[in-house]
């Protein structure tokens, strides 16, 4: 499960407690936050994607030490990273646009869109092509 601290890092942990999983880990950014993260990287935005592209081999490795079955990222760029990373492993991917997000989707939802395995938004008009609605985090 990864996301960025801050809001995106408050919905992915209430979306945590429904999922029926043994065992999950985190990646986060904000190491500083006492997160309960297991992994980190630092905070980017979409349009920072060299800052991005520089931590991919990191993102890389962070996914194939966790071996996941499934990686789930509310966002924000770091958590698209993580997701990206799984689809180049060939991994489960399930990214969950913000609910802040409620005319489109993210910037970093758009781009899920090119290659995360599924794509939830937490608005129904917003459920079109393959993206789907099934509900809301708050």
């Amino acid at each position: 499960m990864a996301a960025s601290f801050g809001g995106h890092w408050v919905e992915l942990q209430r979306l945590s407690p429904l999922l029926d999983v043994a065992e999950y880990e985190f990646v986060s950014t904000a190491e500083q936050q006492n997160t309960s993260a297991t992994y980190y990287l630092d905070d980017f935005s979409v349009r920072e994607l060299w800052r991005g592209v520089r931590q991919l081999p990191r993102a890389i490795g962070i996914v194939r030490r966790s071996r996941p079955d499934l990686i789930i990222s509310t966002g924000a760029a770091p958590g698209l990273l993580v997701l990206f990373a799984g689809f180049l492993l060939g991994k489960k991917t399930l990214w969950v646009d913000s609910i802040a997000n409620c005319r489109r989707l993210s910037l970093s939802g758009r781009a899920a869109r090119l290659f995360a395995s599924q794509v939830l938004t937490q608005w129904p008009e917003l459920a079109v092509g393959r993206v789907r609605y099934l509900g809301r985090l708050l």
